[in-house]
């Protein structure tokens, strides 16, 4: 586990034996499903100083802590759609007033269900994108580089809109395949519209990329809205935002289009903690609480 470099540079010397006080770690939910945010907060005791925090959870290495009001520090860590239902034990390093503490806690995971979806497509150049394995990796790495360096504070506020209005045509963490072979689970949901509707941001922040990406994603969309939370927009007709732009809650972004690796028209719309993908519906209906 790394300790958080927002918060402490440097690597530790030895343990030290911790004191009779202690901070405290919690995590929420408590009962988490495939697809949650969980919250993850480290509360110092009285008189003490919270100087950095390493801990790894899930599928991610080293979640990124943030200051709060009273000397508090809290992370966002996504639930990944592939783990079971089950008890996750949950442990973080926590350097306080020069001395390290081991941290416990734990989630009782519930079961989810993704069902399957089967897709066709016939057009010619579905095949040399399937196989596009470098193209599509050079693709993923370029995303991933934009999504690095989230800012150090929330710029979201209150309630997630949802960005386009349309029908729902494939849901997160639907397991899929694409003319008989296995295509993962869906990091997302589709949201079936036609061509030239207004897509939004759901929420308030900066532009972190815009970009066409032939390979997978087309005109692609991706905004920070700070303390590691993402959201982004995939096939898009048009951009409308460059990228370092700030943007409002409800503001235009792009127009949707059938650009990329796609069957028709539709937003493709993800939120995502650091690299984790998480159930943007269910960001949509209960937001992120900071």
């Amino acid at each position: 586990m790394k300790f958080s470099s927002l918060l402490v540079t440097g690597a530790l010397t030895c343990a030290a034996i911790a004191p009779a006080r202690a901070a405290t770690l919690k995590v929420w939910p408590a009962n988490p499903q495939p697809g949650d945010v969980l919250t993850v907060t480290v509360y110092p005791a009285a008189g003490e100083t919270i100087e950095g925090v390493g801990m790894a959870a899930f599928d991610t290495d080293a979640i990124k802590f943030y200051g709060r009001d009273g000397g508090v520090v809290r992370g966002f860590v996504g639930f990944p759609f592939d783990r079971q239902a089950g008890l996750f034990p949950l442990r973080a390093r926590v350097m306080v007033n020069g001395k390290e503490q081991i941290l416990s806690a734990s989630v009782t995971a519930r079961k989810r269900y993704f069902p399957t979806q089967r897709i066709t497509m016939s057009n010619k150049g579905t095949a040399s994108k399937m196989h596009a394995t470098d193209k599509l990796r050079a693709e993923k790495v370029y995303v991933q580089s934009k999504m690095k360096d989230s800012y150090a504070a929330p710029l979201w506020s209150g309630n997630w809109l949802m960005p386009v209005s349309g029908s729902s045509s494939s849901g997160y963490g639907r397991k899929r395949y694409v003319n008989g072979k296995w295509w993962g689970q869906h990091n997302g949901s589709d949201i079936k519209a036609p061509t030239g509707r207004t897509v939004i941001a759901s929420n308030s922040g900066r532009v972190a990329m815009s970009a066409y990406l032939p390979a997978l994603r087309g005109n692609c969309v991706v905004i920070d809205h700070g303390c590691n939370v993402y959201s982004i927009y995939m096939h898009l007709s048009e951009r409308a935002v460059s990228e370092g732009d700030s943007v409002g809650k409800g503001q235009k972004i792009g127009e949707v289009g059938a650009t990329g690796f796609v069957t028709g028209p539709h937003l493709h719309f993800e939120t995502r903690i650091g690299w984790e993908p998480v159930d943007p519906m269910k960001v949509v209906s209960g937001g992120i609480k900071f």
